[in-house]
């Protein structure tokens, strides 16, 4: 008789249980379960699986998080095509084929693909499955609790460093962990060997991080080639170039299906150049996070230290309930803002400050949100946003030199509502607006500001010299300039006092130097163009590098003599002439003033104002009455796409 109610009463206390643990459901999970339509029944087959064993306890909660915060996670629909895809695309790239190679086969397999760019997706509540959603929670506990490098995480922490059941939007819900834990594999078991070691997350994902540098791949961001942007791991695992983000989101698959706790932070536009910028965090022993970037540093190691940053924010499974209400109240919401999976961590970067503006009369009933951008080379990026209240807006923890432009935004984009500031070191707002009835006068030698690349080779024409001659092989030779200081940009010196004519001019590269440089230019006052004549110098170390570059009118193209000292290149006019000066651009980036090139200056007044087009004569541009105050822009029409805003700091020019 005993045996006969045994099912019937389990049954009832079953039940019981299920509907008080419903009674108890918070309001986003009752949300999402009427947001699931017909998918419903999966979710609470979840629920139901974790509800009633009480050693699962907390697998009900880890279900309750991500179904709660499962809205607007997407991935493809069109299951059987993306397979088909992928496929394809594994079997053409090898990882061990010639990069140029694999860049054509990239680019021919995107144009084939075209036509799919666009694919339909479909949010993650329509389709993910329950077997799918509990295999993923038992694998994300059997290296949670089960696991070595995950003891110090808590419940909370775990939630975000491992549990998700993907690692970036779009990417196949497919069994990822099971294959990702396969893939580099580290000596982690040798790491039991050490006392010190044996649960040490970060010792652990510094072998794996080393793994990911060792596979030499290039960053090469290709993105706009893709026919379908590239999220499935095993793909990322095998191509030999991709994107920072692309990185990081291998890193998160294969570490989190290892148990090693690790996110992903990113700026979504850097303050001083184009791009955004992605890389990861590691949650170490001591609960603190440590800054790495998969395939180029390990964890703890020095990673952009120094770069200012506007804004920089964490890529989520959890909603922010912020930017969720953002999108509840707004009907066009900047791109990156879009995604309501991302939380501020700025203040864990930088020293940050909060920024109060007031928005205009006309503005305040329209709109219920503003944003601070800043600018990409061409664009304004909206990198943060407030809430409109009493006429004011407050942007909380705004990184400092960083020059940002109060916006709203529409349906036509963004719309400014207040004048460009910038924030000093110490914390003081600079507004940049223009001076009534002021003006100055403006000689700008960069469209860009120079950067570090130009830094490491600013000695190559250091102590160099200018010669000049009657006899082809110099022996008559007379110095008639000496550079003396490290050299980075364009650079010119008058010939007032040389009274003699010569035939033969040159400049001789210091030692160990190749003779690098990028263009030289010779003038005579009578005629506003550079003169030339026929080239000689020494041989070059190969064609592509000849003496004949240094007079092509390309600042990229470089001279490079086959060998370290003795080079020199120059001009024999033919007969004995008179110089009145010459100028030199050494090796760059191509961004200094190039003569022949087109330029348009802009200046900002509530949009970008241009003060006309020039064409190069010098290595210098000449504006006269540019307005005073304000901030300005030069753009290559010719070449180029590198170019930054800039303003004048005490007569002097400062790029942003």
């Amino acid at each position: 008789m005993k045996n006969a109610f045994k099912y019937p009463i389990y049954a009832v206390l079953f039940l019981i249980f299920f509907v008080m643990s419903c009674q108890q459901k918070t309001d986003y999970l009752k949300e999402t379960l009427q947001l699931a339509g017909n998918n419903r029944v999966e979710l609470e087959k979840v629920l139901q699986h974790y509800a009633f064993d009480p050693n699962d306890s907390l697998k009900y909660k880890a279900a309750v998080f991500l179904i709660e915060n499962i809205q607007g996670h997407y991935s493809y629909k069109n299951k059987e095509y993306l397979e088909a895809y992928y496929h394809e695309l594994d079997s053409m790239v090898n990882e061990n084929q010639d990069y140029e190679m694999n860049k054509r086969l990239m680019e021919k397999f995107s144009y084939k693909y075209q036509g799919a760019a666009i694919q339909e997706i479909v949010e993650d509540i329509q389709i993910i499955t329950a077997e799918y959603l509990i295999e993923n929670i038992d694998k994300a506990f059997e290296v949670w609790i089960g696991g070595e490098w995950a003891t110090h995480v808590t419940f909370d922490n775990f939630c975000e460093y491992i549990l998700p059941y993907k690692c970036t939007e779009l990417q196949p819900l497919d069994n990822w962990r099971e294959y990702a834990r396969e893939m580099l594999k580290a000596d982690l078991d040798n790491l039991h060997y050490c006392d010190l070691y044996k649960n040490s997350a970060f010792q652990a994902a510094t072998s794996i991080s080393k793994e990911i540098i060792k596979l030499n791949r290039q960053f090469y961001p290709f993105d706009g080639i893709r026919a379908i942007p590239i999220k499935n791991i095993r793909t990322l695992a095998k191509l030999p170039f991709g994107t920072c983000e692309d990185y990081s989101v291998l890193a998160l698959a294969v570490m989190r299906s290892k148990g090693i706790p690790i996110m992903e932070d990113f700026t979504p536009q850097w303050s001083f150049q184009p791009q955004a910028h992605s890389w990861n965090i590691l949650l170490n022993n001591r609960e603190k996070n440590m800054i790495f970037s998969a395939g180029s540093s390990n964890p703890g190691e020095l990673h952009n230290p120094d770069t200012k940053m506007a804004k920089v924010f964490r890529r989520t499974y959890a909603i922010n309930r912020d930017i969720y209400n953002l999108h509840l109240s707004e009907n066009y919401i900047p791109v990156v803002f879009r995604n309501y999976f991302i939380k501020d961590v700025t203040e864990e970067y930088l020293t940050t400050c909060d920024v109060d503006i007031e928005v205009p009369s006309e503005f305040k009933n329209k709109y219920k949100y503003a944003y601070l951008a800043v600018f990409d080379n061409n664009n304004w990026i909206s990198v943060h946003y407030g809430k409109i209240k009493n006429g004011r807006v407050k942007f909380e923890k705004m990184g400092k030199m960083c020059m940002y432009l109060p916006v709203l935004y529409g349906q036509q984009g963004i719309i400014p509502f207040s004048v460009p500031f910038h924030i000093s070191i110490q914390g003081k707002i600079k507004k940049h607006e223009i001076i009534k009835n002021n003006f100055l006068n403006s000689t700008i030698y960069r469209k860009y500001f120079i950067a570090g690349h130009c830094y490491e080779v600013g000695n190559r024409m250091q102590n160099g010299r200018f010669e000049v001659a009657n006899c082809a092989d110099f022996s008559d030779a007379v110095v008639i300039h000496r550079i003396m200081n490290f050299t980075v940009q364009s650079k010119e010196f008058r010939l007032d006092t040389l009274k003699n004519t010569y035939r033969y001019w040159r400049y001789c590269g210091p030692n160990d130097s190749y003779c690098n440089i990028g263009e030289l230019y010779f003038y005579q006052d009578s005629n506003k163009w550079p003169i030339y004549g026929h080239i000689i110098g020494t041989n070059a170390s190969k064609s592509i590098n000849d003496k004949k570059v240094v007079f092509d009118g390309d600042p990229l193209t470089l001279f490079d003599n086959r060998h370290p000292n003795g080079g020199w290149v120059g001009v024999d006019f033919g007969k004995p002439i008179k110089m009145n000066r010459i100028a030199y651009t050494p090796r760059g980036d191509g961004n200094d003033i190039t003569p022949g090139d087109f330029y348009e200056l802009f200046y900002w007044n509530n949009k970008w104002v241009s003060m006309g087009k020039k064409q190069a004569t010098d290595i210098k541009l000449i504006y006269e009455n540019l307005p005073a105050g304000t901030i300005y822009w030069i753009r290559n029409l010719s070449r180029g796409k590198d170019e930054r805003i800039f303003s004048y700091e005490n007569g002097t020019l400062k790029w942003w």
